[in-house]
């Protein structure tokens, strides 16, 4: 009997000890578990702007190779948890599931920008910088200009849509500028001149499509001495 008192004596001391510990390292446990659902929740952004690539069909990528090994890394570190519960609470076991989720992160954030680029490319119309500025002297496109020119700040400032309903904002601003864009012409300006200009502010204007009616029109605007004649390679 006094036998069995000691060793249920030395069992509940044992547990008494267990308790102290898990209760000493309770904190630990509850910053690993902060720091493992702040990095599943980095991905949860990419995620879902990538599902929103997906459902446009703009990214075609088999991304299953990087989710199987981030599915390793948590079978590993579920599995070490269940042999030894304090395993997790040292901070280097945390490293490579870290790692794995930033190339994880790395390779989606690539693919989303290279898709977006190739979108642009795509839908965005062939604005150029030097003819807006031509035809921001000209009082008549001063408005256009503006909206075309403050729809292309807009959109530079986006690294790739967030999900659904940016793109869907987005899909609309490019509509906006392309309507801008193509609307930079007026009754008042002869469409030999807007020729001209949109010669003049790309590849460059040939002599012979500088008619009287142009140098005219240039020299009414007062806009004639931006424009220079050279020899072409």
């Amino acid at each position: 009997m006094l036998v069995e008192d000691c060793n249920q004596l030395n069992q509940l001391a044992q547990t008494a000890t267990d308790l102290r510990k898990y209760a000493s390292d309770l904190g630990k446990f509850r910053d690993r578990q902060a720091k493992i659902e702040e990095l599943v929740s980095s991905l949860k952004p990419l995620v879902i702007a990538l599902r929103a690539f997906r459902d446009r069909k703009l990214v075609s990528n088999d991304f299953s190779q990087q989710a199987n090994v981030l599915l390793a890394e948590v079978g590993i570190i579920l599995d070490e948890f269940q042999k030894d519960r304090g395993w997790l609470i040292e901070k280097p076991r945390l490293n490579s599931l870290q790692s794995k989720i930033n190339e994880c992160k790395s390779k989606l954030e690539s693919q989303l920008r290279r898709a977006w680029g190739e979108y642009k490319n795509r839908r965005f119309p062939n604005t150029n910088d030097d003819l807006l500025g031509l035809l921001a002297k000209i009082q008549t496109f001063k408005p256009t200009v503006h909206r075309v020119r403050a729809l292309l700040a807009q959109l530079a400032t986006v690294d790739y849509p967030r999900d659904a309903a940016h793109f869907q904002e987005i899909e609309q601003a490019i509509e906006n500028l392309t309507e801008a864009w193509n609307s930079l012409k007026s009754d008042e300006v002869p469409p030999v001149v807007l020729e001209f200009l949109r010669a003049a502010a790309t590849h460059g204007a040939s002599i012979d499509r500088l008619t009287p009616e142009v140098t005219a029109w240039l020299n009414e605007q007062g806009i004639s001495r931006f424009f220079y004649i050279r020899l072409s390679d």
